[in-house]
């Protein structure tokens, strides 16, 4: 039994990149993981590298999303809190993106549900700045230096292609508990890229 625990200990990273994998192929997904490093003990810490994450075969099936460096220190029991209705917190999160390739296709729908289309709720309950997101962030650190905007006909052709600069290097936010906290990082994000396509990353912030 020693020998086992042993064992599972020493290649727990394997098989979690491998259930990340398979959680993702089961979604139709795709994804690659250079390098994923869990701390000891389990609940401490994440760290990974040169990860890709590709698109649907609807969206292309090209790489969506790279992310060259991923940190997270957070108590993995905290993760269970959604059974209990409780909100988990990271204490940190580190995040670089290479590039964030966004996918449209002839008939409007995008690769992307927009932070706060997906944790916004009803305008008649309270204000959309406030709408509280589902976990707390005690200090997020946030680098991200590309982004593609993709358009796709109907037969998955590419009708346009723009490449733009996002240059965000280390941008910290602290204490982050509502989509308000975030506002100050999407409107850096909205400046080299256009409100335009921040209206698609960021729904009704920029409608």
């Amino acid at each position: 039994m020693l020998v086992l625990a042993i064992g599972l200990f020493l290649t727990k990273d394997a098989l979690t990149k491998w259930w990340i994998v398979s959680e993702f192929r089961e979604q139709g997904m795709d994804v690659q993981i250079g390098q994923l490093e869990i701390g000891f003990p389990l609940n401490s810490t994440i760290a990974a590298n040169k990860i890709t994450v590709f698109n649907l075969p609807e969206y292309g099936g090209s790489s969506m999303l790279k992310i060259d460096d991923l940190f997270i220190d957070c108590d993995f029991s905290e993760l269970m809190n959604f059974r209990r209705k409780l909100k988990p917190h990271f204490r940190q999160i580190r995040i670089r993106i290479e590039e964030f390739n966004l996918v449209e296709t002839n008939k409007g729908s995008r690769n992307l549900i927009s932070l706060p289309d997906a944790v916004a709720k009803t305008t008649a309950q309270l204000a959309l700045d406030d709408s509280p997101l589902y976990f707390t962030v005690g200090n997020l650190n946030f680098s991200w230096n590309n982004l593609r905007f993709t358009a796709i006909s109907a037969n998955g052709s590419t009708t346009k292609s723009n490449d733009m600069t996002v240059n965000i290097e280390n941008h910290i936010t602290q204490d982050v508990k509502t989509l308000k906290d975030l506002r100050p990082l999407f409107t850096k994000i909205a400046k080299p890229i256009g409100t335009a396509l921040a209206a698609k990353l960021f729904g009704r912030f920029f409608d």
